[in-house]
């Protein structure tokens, strides 16, 4: 036997041999980027809704001393408890000044700057929702046998663009935000001393308008300094999964075809011709002899 040629060929693996946590990983990262992309979304907007719709990421503020003759003005950052009004303090201001946001001397950021930050997540949501339903009705992996749409390997190129770019916007979105509630928060040195109060507390205390907010202004703070990078980071987990996906070759796999000649044994051959022969003289005898011999083979 002379081997005429010999190569390598990638055919696609039966799903039986295919993990489901290359599809189970996924469709959690999803979960997770359209949760956190919801949640960065409400809570920015609720938060902008706290300063009275004016645009307080890296915004320039302008505080003036209030009096309590001058009673409600915007930034005094009043509480509604049973039907009266209390104002809140600080602990750590130990003079009778109470300071106010003056809203028309304040530099509020452009609206649009407020809207990115705001909106992005949401139609972010709106995509990652999209590529659950995609993962869904595709296979696991390898041939897709009995499932909705055949050949499910054919989803990983397409999704792994869709991690990269909207990871980048995710990451840059994110960016933007810390950098935006930073500068806010830096603000606020002008009244309180520096390492005196947390952010939280201090736009809690400023906040224009806390009455109809379903979480206060406090909370909504944290959920858009941590959110935003839980969204991030699941787009580039997201991405690395598809990327070992790809690397380890998992909905194919290798086999080699080898392409040769085949040769008989020559003493198998020769002792096949004299059987032959012998039974072909044994027929040209008589009538009888041929039909035992037939017989006999039979």
């Amino acid at each position: 036997m002379a081997v005429l040629m010999s190569y390598h060929r990638l055919i696609e693996k039966d799903s039986q041999h295919v993990s489901y946590c290359w599809k189970m990983s996924i469709l959690i990262v999803l979960i997770v980027t359209v949760a956190s992309s919801l949640i960065i979304s409400f809570s920015l907007y609720s938060l902008w809704e706290s300063f009275g719709l004016n645009c307080f990421m890296g915004a320039n503020l302008s505080f003036v001393i209030s009096s309590e003759d001058f009673g409600y003005l915007p930034g005094t950052a009043q509480f509604n408890q049973n039907g009266r009004h209390s104002r809140q303090s600080l602990q750590e201001n130990s003079t009778d000044e109470k300071y106010i946001i003056h809203e028309y001397n304040s530099k509020w950021s452009n609206p649009d700057f407020c809207e990115y930050l705001t909106y992005t997540p949401l139609f972010h949501a709106l995509l990652g929702v999209i590529w659950m339903a995609l993962f869904v009705t595709h296979g696991h992996g390898g041939e897709g046998v009995g499932s909705i749409i055949a050949r499910p390997w054919r989803i990983v190129i397409p999704s792994l663009v869709f991690f990269v770019v909207c990871g980048i916007s995710a990451i840059v979105c994110a960016g933007l935000t810390t950098s935006g509630l930073t500068k806010f928060c830096q603000q606020f040195n002008e009244v309180v001393p520096n390492g005196e109060s947390e952010c939280a507390r201090l736009i809690s205390y400023f906040s224009m308008d806390q009455a109809n907010d379903l979480v206060r202004p406090d909370k909504n703070y944290y959920l858009v300094a941590v959110f935003p990078w839980i969204w991030a980071s699941s787009y580039v987990i997201g991405a690395l999964i598809l990327v070992l996906r790809i690397v380890l070759v998992v909905d194919f796999q290798l086999i080699r075809i080898v392409v040769s000649t085949v040769e008989r044994d020559m003493e198998s051959t020769q002792s096949d011709q004299p059987q032959n022969v012998t039974v072909l003289n044994e027929g040209t005898q008589s009538s009888a002899e041929a039909r035992g011999s037939v017989e006999l083979r039979d």
